[in-house]
Formats: structure tokens, C-alpha cells, sequence
């Protein structure tokens, strides 16, 4: 006589659905976090790479002992760090030194210490051959109405980004 054995080594229907459920579960919690972090702000985005390129404009000018500007042109939305007075041999490197600005986002306007406030059909921002910059505020928004504004202090070379649109005053220029 045979006995019947049944196989004990496998998992029951119950058990798999107790452990996709489990999956599912940590997967909805990790994936808006994981999300975040791919697709991150547009915004964000494009004020850290601006502030790095203000670094960059700002060093150059005190490596080469030359003034540098940094240009907006508000049609292509880009700001370019180029040498005052341009030579043939710059206009190459002018595209490392160059920043697009993301889709969504766009510079409502710039003040100046010495200009006031100004619209941003093109802007300059000069920087002496030691890397000084006049105290300067750009103001960056975005579609939806976010907005950063990134603060040039004249001698400390530190570059500020507050959130929203801030008014100038003595102590946030000068700190």
C-alpha cells in the first residue's frame, strides 16, 4: 500500500499574499521619497547651479586678474561668465561657463546696490579682477509662483539663497 505524501516545502497561497501585501506596502512609502530625489525641483535645481556658477565667475575673475560679467539674456533664459573684455580664444570656454535655466523657471528681476531694481531683458553682474561683486539680489520664480532670491554680499564672496521674494536691506547684503 502507498501512502499519499503530500510536498510540505512550498508556500501557501495566504503567505505570498501576506508578503506582497508587506511589499507593497514599504514600496509606497520608499517610492515619493525615491521620486524626490530623481526628479528633483526645477527650481532648486537651477538656483544651486546658479549660485555655483557665481563661485566659478567670481574665482575666474581672481585667478585671470581680469573683470569677469556674468550676462542673463532673458530670451534664452541663460547666464554666461565671460571676461570683460572678450578675446577670440574665450569664446570656447564660454560654454562651460554657461547656465541654462530649467523650463519652468524664470529671473523675475534683479536689484543693485548702485542700479536699483531692473527688468531682466539683459543684466550684468560685474566682478572685479579681486572677485568683488557690487551687493546684488536675483530673484528666481518659477511657474507656480515658488520663488528663491539669491543674495551676492560685495567682500565676503558668500552667496545667499532665502526663500521667497526679499525686500534689500543693510543687514541680509552685509552679513
Amino acid at each position: 500500500m502507498q501512502s499519499s505524501h503530500l510536498k510540505t516545502n512550498g508556500f501557501t497561497l495566504v503567505e505570498l499574499i501576506v508578503v506582497m501585501s508587506l511589499i507593497a506596502v514599504m514600496a509606497a512609502f520608499a517610492v515619493p521619497q525615491v521620486a524626490g530625489f530623481l526628479f528633483a525641483d526645477q527650481l532648486k535645481g537651477s538656483v544651486r547651479k546658479l549660485v555655483g556658477l557665481i563661485h566659478r565667475t567670481s574665482q575666474l575673475a581672481q585667478q585671470q586678474q581680469v573683470p569677469y560679467v556674468l550676462v542673463y539674456h532673458q530670451k534664452e533664459r541663460t547666464f554666461t561668465a565671460l571676461p570683460e573684455k572678450i578675446d577670440p580664444d574665450s569664446l570656447v570656454e564660454q560654454k562651460n561657463n554657461q547656465l541654462q535655466l530649467g523650463d519652468a523657471v524664470d529671473v523675475r528681476d534683479f536689484w543693485s546696490w548702485y542700479g536699483g531694481t531692473q527688468q531682466p531683458d539683459t543684466y550684468a553682474i560685474r566682478f572685479t579682477e579681486a572677485g568683488y561683486v557690487e551687493p546684488t539680489i536675483i530673484h528666481v520664480n518659477k511657474d507656480d509662483d515658488a520663488a528663491f532670491s539669491v543674495i551676492l554680499s560685495p567682500f565676503s564672496g558668500k552667496v545667499q539663497v532665502i526663500s521667497g521674494h526679499v525686500q534689500p536691506d543693510n543687514t541680509l547684503l552685509f552679513q
